[in-house]
């Protein structure tokens, strides 16, 4: 497991993409992700990426992932909207 929280903060633009194949856990995570946004009044892309190869370019070898900017800060588990929520808090301004 790997949630990273005590990240610098970037531009209100950061890409967020959530990594995985298509499975009931990346679909969970995406969904988890947008609540999350919603909570903090955010209206950001969340782009899917579900090839492997494309996956596997950011190191991810656990799916479901979720990448901020281009660090991957969630891999191979799906965390609660809160937890994400905390994690974009500490990576968007």
């Amino acid at each position: 497991m790997n949630i990273e929280t005590g990240l610098t903060k970037t531009s209100s633009q950061a890409r967020i993409k959530v990594l995985g194949t298509g499975c009931k856990n990346c679909k969970l995570l995406e969904t988890h992700v947008k609540l999350a946004l919603e909570r903090m009044g955010k209206n950001l892309e969340v782009e899917k990426v579900t090839e492997i190869p494309q996956i596997l370019a950011y190191g991810v070898m656990k799916t479901p992932a979720l990448v901020v900017g281009d660090e991957v800060v969630v891999s191979g588990f799906v965390p609660s909207p809160r937890q994400i929520q905390e994690v974009l808090e500490a990576r968007i301004a």
